[in-house]
């Protein structure tokens, strides 16, 4: 989970995501009322169906490296599908970390600490320089395809007895790969509501 939390790791992702099992997890969603987030059955799977491969919920790594370097990173698929997808909305997001970061889904302490902790190794501290007096928990994810392209941020804020969740999500369609200026406009964005936030909570 350090892996896929710190560094985006794939295939940490799938590790995690064949333990817990889709179907506990799309359960466990369904059950928390988040019915705008849809996550797919893997992200081999995913990157595989994204890329047109008829057998993707089979296919092997190489096959898929095959298949990927032949696209040569063109979709025959859209990122936002309903079959094989990451998705979900603000709400659910905020939602999800104001409960999950208060324990609410958590049995035992030391795995809400744990929780926690690695949360707050996130990529997001990284991307986002957090002002000082800020604990900062929360992930970051993102995808640059020809036409496609996504950025998001969520997670929590801990300020001096005061808790604000956040989630800040951005979709747009570009032909390139690289589209510098949309995400340094996105992450300059992000910076501003955070030092808002702080600047209205006097911290």
């Amino acid at each position: 989970m350090e892996a896929m939390t710190t560094h985006s790791d794939n295939t940490a992702t799938d590790m995690v995501l064949k333990e817990a099992t889709p179907k506990k997890v799309r359960q466990f969603l369904a059950a928390i009322g988040a019915k705008r987030t849809l996550i797919p059955d893997s992200t081999r799977a995913l990157a595989a169906y994204l890329f047109g491969a008829s057998n993707y919920l089979t296919i092997t790594w190489d096959e898929l490296v095959a298949i990927a370097n032949q696209s040569e990173g063109i979709l025959a698929n859209p990122l936002l599908n309903d079959v094989e997808t990451f998705a979900s909305s603000a709400n659910d997001l905020v939602t999800f970390y104001a409960r999950a970061l208060q324990g609410e889904f958590f049995k035992n302490g030391e795995t809400l600490q744990a929780f926690r902790r690695i949360l707050s190794l996130g990529d997001i501290t990284s991307l986002v320089p957090f002002p000082l007096g800020i604990n900062a928990f929360g992930k970051a994810g993102y995808v640059d395809a020809p036409g496609q392209h996504a950025r998001c941020i969520a997670g929590g804020m801990y300020f001096p007895d005061r808790w604000v969740y956040f989630a800040m999500i951005l979709n747009w369609d570009t032909a390139e790969v690289d589209d510098p200026g949309t995400i340094n406009a996105y992450f300059r964005a992000v910076r501003m509501a955070i030092q808002a936030v702080r600047d209205a909570l006097g911290a």
